[in-house]
């Protein structure tokens, strides 16, 4: 008798394929607009809501609530260190957009992994933030990802797992930046 592993990764791999026919058949379904809204609350912290979004054809109201998360700076630069800075959440936002590609597009290839740890780090002086030296970038002016695998991986899998990871939205939306448009009402 055979079984068929509908589970890889944490993933149902049944529900992939699923989602897989339903983009084929309909690449509109696969459009999304992603919101967040933020307020300053006081000195360097402010805090983001995150709750609907517009996919799959519809806006989703399946969150009750609002997704929370505050940010301060550390106490260095004038914060209170009550919460990550926006750089590290920026970092963070990277580091689980690439682990999470990776790991769905594995899944969806029959590549098993037992673990996965990203480390991110990121280079910023902030002289060029502060106007104190025009000729320094006020972006991160590098950063520098490391995956470590868990698994009986062969290197090609590895090879094939690092390419995976590099077709994270995020990840694509710093090495080919996008327009922001930036208003003030």
């Amino acid at each position: 008798m055979n079984t068929i592993n509908t589970q890889l990764n944490g993933f149902n791999l049944e529900a992939i394929d699923n989602t897989v026919s339903a983009l084929k058949s309909n690449p509109k379904i696969a459009e999304f607009k992603f919101r967040a809204t933020n307020r300053w609350m006081s000195g360097l912290k402010n805090k983001s809501y995150i709750q609907g979004f517009y996919g799959a054809l519809e806006e989703d109201i399946t969150r009750k609530a609002p997704f929370e998360y505050a940010t301060d700076m550390p106490q260095v630069l004038n914060g209170d260190n009550t919460a990550p800075s926006p750089p590290e959440y920026f970092l963070h936002s990277l580091a689980s957009c690439l682990t999470t590609s990776m790991m769905l597009l594995a899944s969806s290839k029959g590549i098993a992994v037992d673990g996965v740890t990203i480390h991110v780090e990121g280079d910023i002086n902030f002289n060029g933030f502060l106007g104190l030296n025009p000729n320094t970038l006020k972006e991160y002016q590098g950063i520098k990802v490391n995956i470590d695998v868990e698994g009986n991986l062969t290197e090609l899998e590895r090879q094939e797992l690092l390419n995976l990871a590099k077709r994270s939205p995020i990840y694509n939306a710093v090495i080919n930046p996008v327009p922001v448009d930036v208003s003030l009402k």
